[in-house]
């Protein structure tokens, strides 16, 4: 749809790269597992999950991956340290692909990046996130850690709009004592994901999108982000899906194609079970964006892209 000025970074992720201009690169759906009530987890505290089921929702991930072209990445979400040494360890026992390591607790992060490390896997392991309200103790974990990618959150909960998405990159902002841009640094994290911070409907929704092209075009580092999370936080759809069902998954989907065509790299589309919905939708996004690209004299580059899989 366009092209920025400033030189795309590109990063590897052994099976596909991310970032780049907008459409050289397809874009990266990332499905969420072992989350808060995730029906395939019988006891979150001790990791105890339906192990046939997990490996059927992440092979129809990779299956849809597979068929679109859209590259793909697993977010790995446990409450506790014993459930997320138990995840990862079945996780890159069954896979090679890149996976986000995240929890509601902070401390459990810093156990599964000092465990990935551990186990030899840092090289494909992602820490979610480097943001505000990170604790020293994290910092400490991440830095120490043989990883060297992060999702970068720039939620800023004093200013919400796009200057105070941009102020946390490259001020002591939103609460945080340094630019975060800065911890990423010293943590020694040379591949940072830019997270927009999704926000609800009427309250810096438009912020979120916008902050994408400000990303690029000021940083050139691959953006992306949870925008589901803003369609699931609008109070009205709250009210309106209970009568009418079918309402809310074109908004879920729809949420983050919004953010496809304005540059966004990756997507946190959420429960993973959302896989054959989203791909599809991606693609289609990815092929719109490919033959625009060609128009502003840029190119494909990805071996895979749906621009070649799907047509």
């Amino acid at each position: 749809m366009f092209r920025f000025d400033r030189k795309q970074e590109v990063f590897d992720f052994g099976k596909f790269k991310l970032g780049g201009q907008p459409g050289e690169y397809p874009t990266c759906c990332i499905g969420t597992m072992f989350y808060a009530r995730h029906k395939i987890v019988s006891d979150p505290e001790h990791g105890v999950f339906d192990v046939a089921a997990a490996e059927r929702l992440w092979n129809t991930q990779v299956e849809m991956s597979e068929v679109t072209g859209n590259s793909c990445m697993n977010q790995i979400v446990a409450e506790s340290n014993e459930a997320m040494a138990k995840e990862i360890d079945w996780f890159v026992g069954i896979s090679d692909y890149p996976f986000l390591i995240d929890s509601s607790a902070p401390e459990v992060r810093a156990f599964g990046v000092k465990h990935a490390t551990e186990i030899g896997v840092a090289d494909r392991a992602i820490h979610n996130s480097i943001n505000a309200s990170i604790t020293p103790e994290e910092l400490a974990a991440v830095k120490e850690s043989d990883l060297d990618s992060a999702i970068v959150l720039i939620f800023n909960a004093i200013e919400k709009g796009t200057k105070g998405k941009m102020e946390m990159m490259n001020k002591a902002a939103g609460g945080a004592q340094k630019p975060l841009m800065d911890y990423a640094k010293e943590c020694g994290i040379t591949r940072p994901l830019i997270d927009t911070a999704a926000m609800p409907l009427g309250a810096g929704s438009g912020a979120t999108y916008r902050a994408c092209i400000a990303v690029k075009a000021m940083y050139g580092l691959p953006v992306g982000g949870g925008f589901h999370n803003g369609a699931s936080a609008w109070d009205w759809m709250k009210k309106w899906k209970k009568q009418h069902k079918e309402a809310f998954a074109p908004v879920d989907i729809g949420s983050n194609l919004v953010a496809g065509i304005v540059g966004a790299d990756y997507y946190l589309y959420g429960p993973i079970e959302n896989a054959p919905m989203i791909f599809p939708a991606a693609a289609m996004v990815d092929i719109m964006k490919a033959e625009s690209a060609q128009e502003l004299g840029l190119e494909v580059l990805a071996e895979k892209h749906p621009l070649k899989t799907t047509l």
